[in-house]
C-alpha cells in the first residue's frame, strides 16, 4: 500500500509560510474540489486528482505518471512543528517546502531551518515567495511558467539577480540551488520555485515539484504494510467531555480502536487502552463546531485525535505505537528507543531549558550546543515553580530559564517574579539564544566592572602645596590626580617604594566620593600617615597594589585606561626593585 507523502512548510517569520499553506489549502483548489480536500487533525490531505487538475499540462514535464494517492500537508508551519514530527532516524516529514522572502533572502530562522533539514536528511523545495512585489512585475496567470514570459527584460533580469544572490548564500551552506525549470539533476540541486501567496503564482509549479520529487525519489519510503500503527504526538490538549486527548500524525501501519496504545512520557513508555479514534467532520463543519466522528481504524498517512484512559503524562513530540497484545513488548521497546534520542547531556549546575515538544527540545538543545551554556535540566512542558527553585541559587549567569514555545503554570509565573529569575521565552529559537547571550554578556560586563571598582586601581597623585588640612591621625591633604584612578581603600607608597598608608576617604567639594580620576583635585584622608615624616608637601605618591590586586587588574586590563596602564608599569618597576616576587 502506498501512502501520500507528509509535507512540512518551514521558513523565517513573515516569509509567507502560513500564507502559502493557506493558499494551498483554502484557495480555489478547495473551492473547486471541496469533496476531495480532507481537513484532518493538524494536517490537510490534497488528493492526487486535485493536484492533477491544478497542475494540468505541467505534469507532462515530470516524465513519470503520478501513482501517489496525494499530499498530506502539515497544517502547523515552521521548523518547531517540523522538529516535533520526529521518529527514530529522522523526521516523519518526507519532504519540505522552505519558504524564502525574495526581498529578505536567508534570515536567522531560514538558517535554522536549513540546518534542521540537513541534519534530518529531508529533501526540500524552495518557495521563493513574494515574487509579485518585484518592481514592475505583471501578474496575469497563476502559472509562473506562463507569467515569466510576460515580464520585461528588466524584470526578468531583476528576478535572476535575486536568485543568483540566493544561490551564493545557499552555497555557503553546502547546498546547490537552481530555478526549477533550469535544474538538470534533482538529486544534485534543490529546486527553487518563484511564488506569490497573494496572487497564487507558482502554486501549480510548487505542487508539481513536490509531487514529482515524492513520486520519483520517495517510492520505498511511502510503502506501508498493515501492522503496528506508528505516529508522533503533535499536540496534547484538554477537550470538554473527552479529557486529555492527543493529536497524532500517523505515518505507518494501521491504528485500530481495539489496539493497545503505547506512548512516550517524560519517564519512559506507558500503555493504555484506546477509547476513541476521532476524525473531523467535513471541512466546513470542523471550523464551526469542531465535531468529530468516531472511526474503527485509520490508515496512513493521516492526522487523528486519540482519547485514552490515562494520557495525562504524554508529551508533545513523543512516539506512539498502536498494537495487538502480542506486539506490546516490541512496541514498548521501540518507544523507549525513540525516547532515548532525547536523553540530553546535562550537568549538576546551570540553566533550565523547557520546550513544548521533544522535537522542539532537540532543536533548542542543538542550537545551544554551539554556545557555552551550562544546562542542569532539559525537558518538555510548562515553566513550573520547581524549575524556578532549581535555578534560584545558581551562579548569576545560570539563574535563568530558556523556554521555547511554552507557557508558565500559575505558580511558576509567580515564583519567577518572587525569585527574580531571568526568563528567556520565545517561539523563535535563535531569539532565545541570542537574548540569553546578550544578557549574559551584559551581566559579565557588569560583574567585571564591579570587580574593578572593588580593588585598588593604578594611580599617580601629587599633594598640593599649602593644602595640608591635617598632618596626621589621619593626614588630610589636597591632591591632584596626575594619572589613573584613585579609589577609597587603596594603599599608597612613595616613588621609592616606601609605604605611606591607606586612603581612608576622598572628598570633592566637601562631598564624599568613591573615586577620583585624572585632573581631579580632591581632599584625601590617609590613615597611619604623617606629613613631614612619611612624605612631604608637593610629593608624588603611587598606589601600592597587592600581588592579588595586580593579577586582578591584569585580568581586567581591557577596562582600565591607557593612563592607568602606564602608571601600572611605573608601579611594577618601583615594587620590583624591592621584591621581584611580589606579583606571585
Amino acid at each position: 500500500m502506498t501512502r501520500q507523502p507528509i509535507l512540512s512548510v518551514l521558513g523565517h517569520v513573515d516569509s509567507g509560510k502560513t500564507s502559502i499553506l493557506d493558499m494551498i489549502r483554502e484557495s480555489r483548489i478547495i473551492e473547486g474540489e471541496a469533496g476531495g480536500i480532507t481537513q484532518m487533525i493538524g494536517a490537510t490531505k490534497v488528493p492526487i486528482e486535485t493536484v492533477e487538475e491544478v497542475c494540468g499540462n505541467l505534469l507532462n514535464q515530470l516524465e513519470t505518471d503520478l501513482t501517489i494517492p496525494g499530499l498530506l500537508f502539515i497544517d502547523t508551519p515552521g521548523h518547531a512543528a517540523f522538529s516535533s514530527l520526529r521518529k527514530r532516524g529522522g523526521s516523519i516529514s518526507d519532504i519540505a517546502v522552505l519558504v524564502v522572502d525574495i526581498n529578505q533572502g536567508i534570515q536567522p530562522q531560514t538558517e535554522e531551518a536549513i540546518n534542521i533539514l540537513k541534519e534530518s536528511g529531508t529533501p526540500f523545495v524552495i518557495a521563493l515567495n513574494k515574487v509579485d512585489t518585484l518592481n514592475g512585475w505583471i501578474s496575469e496567470s497563476e502559472l509562473f511558467s506562463a507569467n515569466i514570459k510576460n515580464q520585461s527584460d528588466r524584470v526578468q533580469e531583476m528576478l535572476d539577480q535575486k536568485i543568483y544572490q540566493l544561490m551564493a548564500d545557499f552555497n555557503e551552506h553546502g547546498i546547490i540551488i537552481e530555478r526549477f525549470d533550469r535544474v538538470d539533476d534533482f538529486q544534485d540541486k534543490v529546486a527553487l520555485v518563484p511564488t506569490s501567496a497573494m496572487t497564487g503564482e507558482g502554486m501549480p509549479e510548487l505542487l508539481m515539484m513536490v509531487s514529482g520529487l515524492s513520486q520519483r525519489y520517495l517510492g520505498d519510503q511511502l510503502e506501508v504494510e498493515e501492522g503496528m500503527g506508528k505516529g508522533t504526538v503533535l499536540e496534547v490538549s484538554q477537550e470538554q467531555g473527552l479529557g486529555t486527548t492527543i493529536n497524532v500524525i500517523h505515518y505507518d501501519g494501521i491504528i485500530e480502536k481495539t489496539d493497545k496504545l503505547v506512548y512516550g512520557t517524560a519517564e519512559g513508555a506507558a500503555t493504555t487502552d484506546i477509547r476513541a479514534l476521532l476524525k473531523p467532520q467535513p471541512l466546513k463543519e470542523i471550523r464551526l463546531d469542531k465535531q468529530y466522528q468516531q472511526v474503527e481504524k485509520v490508515e496512513p498517512a493521516s492526522g487523528i485525535k486519540i482519547t485514552g484512559k490515562e494520557l495525562e503524562g504524554v508529551i508533545s513530540g513523543a512516539p506512539i505505537r498502536a498494537v495487538k497484545e502480542n506486539q506490546l513488548e516490541e512496541a514498548i521497546k521501540q518507544v523507549e528507543e525513540e525516547l532515548e534520542i532525547a536523553d540530553f547531556q546535562t550537568q549538576n549546575k546551570g540553566v533550565v531549558v523547557k520546550a513544548d515538544s521533544l522535537g522542539s527540545l532537540e532543536a533548542v538543545m542543538r542550537e545551544i550546543g554551539d554556545e557555552e551554556i551550562k544546562i542542569q535540566k532539559a525537558e518538555v512542558g510548562k515553566i513550573t515553580k520547581g524549575d524556578i527553585i532549581e535555578v534560584e541559587n545558581e551562579e548569576p549567569e545560570s539563574k535563568a530559564i530558556l523556554a521555547f514555545n511554552t507557557e508558565f503554570t500559575e505558580q511558576g509565573r509567580q515564583a519567577a517574579l518572587d525569585k527574580n529569575v531571568e526568563i528567556f521565552r520565545s517561539d523563535i529559537i535563535y531569539e532565545i539564544v541570542e537574548n540569553y547571550r546578550e544578557w549574559k554578556e551584559e551581566l559579565q560586563s557588569r560583574q567585571r566592572k564591579n570587580a574593578l571598582n572593588s580593588i585598588s586601581r593604578p594611580a599617580k597623585i601629587r599633594s598640593m602645596p599649602e593644602h595640608v588640612f591635617r598632618s596626621s591621625k589621619p593626614a588630610v591633604l589636597g591632591f591632584k590626580i596626575e594619572e589613573g584612578v584613585l579609589t577609597a581603600g587603596s594603599s599608597l607608597m612613595t616613588t621609592e617604594g616606601d609605604v605611606v598608608g591607606n586612603v581612608k576617604s576622598i572628598q570633592e567639594q566637601n562631598e564624599k566620593v568613591e573615586k577620583a580620576e585624572k585632573g581631579d583635585q580632591v581632599a584625601v584622608s590617609i590613615s597611619n600617615a604623617t606629613v613631614g615624616r612619611d612624605f612631604e608637601e608637593g610629593d608624588q605618591l603611587l598606589v601600592n597594589p597587592t600581588g592579588k590586586e595586580y593579577r586582578q587588574i591584569k585580568h581586567l586590563s581591557d577596562l582600565i585606561t591607557v593612563g592607568e596602564e602606564k602608571v601600572l608599569e611605573e608601579i611594577v618597576q618601583v615594587k620590583d626593585r624591592e621584591n621581584p616576587h611580589w606579583k606571585i
